[in-house]
């Protein structure tokens, strides 16, 4: 379950690392090609998502299916009904959803974030070219090329080992791993490194992002089964939330980026070690596995449940 979604996410993720070195590119091609000026060299060079866009848009409506059996049916969750609002408040007044929310936050929050600022940070912090500082940012995208994978990979294998305990410490030293490699990357300027010591730090720092990115999605399953597409909603939902937080509490109003990502690895840190709050009565937490026994049935029946919910 983690590897799967881990792995269709990371590669959905890789296009944001993409967009690093393409866009650059393309307003290259109407600025130094063409001759346009500056804003209308940017502006032009929107037109290619743009074209991208119409020609995926009618083979994703008329060549893709919603699951592996077809369309989508909520009877696959075992109900007879769509969600509505208050199933929302619902999953949402969970305590451990409403924690992975926000440590989704911090993860993907962040990679969206890294998105936005990282080819300016080379650019301005190092003196690197525009395109160069664009191709030097795509490598923190790329890492979604096996990372996000290997999160879920460990999640997998942490949860055949010790269940729910195995996953949610894969989840925290991912997520602590990526506060660590952060505050390092804040670090480094001209005087401390140079921008080969910061790229080598960047693409550690990714890793761990992607890697805490998968084993989100290798605990979002269990957490409520019945409700899987729901929970899988608000989640996703924390991680745009995250960036939004991050960019205004961190980096809109502070004058240093060195000084922003310091403060944007605190926040991960902290929601961090949340993961120590998380427990279940029939999964356990990070200290033990569960608290009352769950019959062979019923087991299989969530099992199932999950795998169902995973093939959406």
């Amino acid at each position: 379950v983690g590897t799967a979604n881990a792995t269709a996410g990371g590669w959905g993720n890789l296009g944001g690392g993409l967009t690093q070195t393409i866009m650059p590119l393309a307003y290259r091609f109407w600025n130094s090609g063409v001759g346009l000026g500056l804003g209308a060299s940017w502006r032009a060079a929107m037109f290619l998502p743009v074209a991208m866009y119409v020609i995926l848009i009618p083979f994703i409506f008329f060549g893709t299916q919603d699951t592996t059996t077809g369309k989508f049916d909520v009877a696959l969750l075992g109900k007879s009904k769509k969600a509505g609002f208050m199933t929302y408040v619902k999953c949402c007044m969970d305590y451990r959803v409403f924690l992975m929310i926000f440590q989704y936050s911090a993860c993907f929050g962040c990679e969206l974030v890294m998105n936005n600022i990282l080819a300016t940070h080379f650019h301005d912090a190092f003196g690197v070219e525009l395109a160069a500082a664009g191709a030097l940012a795509m490598c923190f995208g790329a890492m979604n090329l096996f990372a996000r994978s290997l999160g879920g990979i460990a999640s997998d294998w942490a949860n055949k080992r010790w269940q729910m305990t195995g996953r949610l410490w894969a989840h925290f030293v991912s997520l602590f791993g990526q506060a660590i490699f952060l505050f390092l990357f804040g670090c480094i300027d001209k005087e401390t490194g140079g921008w080969p010591l910061a790229l080598a730090m960047l693409i550690v720092f990714s890793i761990f992002v992607n890697m805490a990115e998968g084993t989100s999605y290798g605990i979002v399953p269990y957490m409520i089964p019945e409700e899987l597409a729901v929970v899988s909603a608000v989640v996703g939902a924390g991680g745009t939330l995250g960036a939004v937080i991050a960019t205004w509490s961190f980096y809109k109003n502070v004058a240093s980026t060195l000084t922003s990502l310091k403060l944007h690895s605190a926040y991960v840190a902290f929601w961090a070690l949340t993961c120590f709050l998380m427990r279940w009565d029939h999964l356990g937490s990070m200290f033990g596995g569960p608290k009352v026994p769950v019959d062979e049935p019923s087991a299989k029946t969530a099992d199932k449940n999950v795998e169902d919910g995973a093939s959406m």
